[in-house]
Formats: C-alpha cells, sequence, structure tokens
C-alpha cells in the first residue's frame, strides 16, 4: 500500500504520542511513503514557531518517504479539490498531491473526514 502523510501524521509522529504510534506502524511496515513538499513548510514552520530544532525532522522525513514536488498538474487539480470539498488552499494541494500518487492519505485533519483514499487518525 502507498500512504501520503499529511504534515499532521508527520507531527503526532514526532510528539511520541498514541496516534504518533498508529503512523511509526506504518514507517515499520516499511509501507511506501510520500510526503507532499508543501508539508514540509507547515512542519518546519510549526516547530520554527515553537523554538524547537526542525532540521532533524524534515531530514527524517526525507530518509523515510519520497517528496512530491508541487507541479503545475497538481496545482491544478489542488483547484478541483478546493472547489469540490472546500478544502483550504494547502490542505487541497496535499490531497490532490496524494490522489495523484494513487495513494490513501494519512492525517489527523477532520476536515478530510468522508474524502475518498483518506485515513484519519482517532
Amino acid at each position: 500500500m502507498t500512504v501520503t502523510f499529511d504534515s499532521s501524521a508527520w507531527i503526532e509522529y514526532f510528539s511520541g504520542s498514541d496516534l504518533g504510534q498508529i503512523v511509526k506502524e506504518y514507517i515499520d511496515n516499511q509501507e511506501t511513503i510520500y510526503t507532499p513538499s508543501i508539508a514540509l513548510l507547515e512542519i518546519k514552520n510549526k516547530y520554527q514557531r515553537e523554538n524547537r530544532k526542525w532540521k532533524s525532522r524534515i531530514d527524517f522525513i526525507y530518509e523515510q518517504s519520497s517528496i512530491i514536488d508541487l507541479d503545475p498538474k497538481i496545482a491544478l487539480f489542488g483547484a478541483d479539490m478546493k472547489r469540490e470539498h472546500g478544502l483550504y488552499s494547502i490542505d487541497a494541494i496535499i490531497y490532490a498531491s496524494a490522489r495523484s500518487m494513487k495513494s490513501k492519505l494519512l492525517t489527523k485533519d477532520k476536515h478530510f473526514k468522508g474524502l475518498k483514499n483518506v485515513i484519519i487518525l482517532e
């Protein structure tokens, strides 16, 4: 199975929470993991705001997943996802990234609930 990690999935993993343990299982099971490049922005921003180290976390994401770059095809597909599902722009790009890779999206964000091929961490 292929899985695209939303920034919230990575943040749960790094926190060591119970939900983070679920994320860890995907990593330990050596699933094919993708991370949208825009999720890196959210992750770095969060840790910078909290005055916490971010580089080792980003390095780990690079080691454990393939990065999905934002290209025109994903950007335009994201616009469709935003319109169809009422998602914020970044979330629409993340969802479009997962869909473009034909993978499931792993997230903690409830606003993805009910969308096709989404796994909500609960």
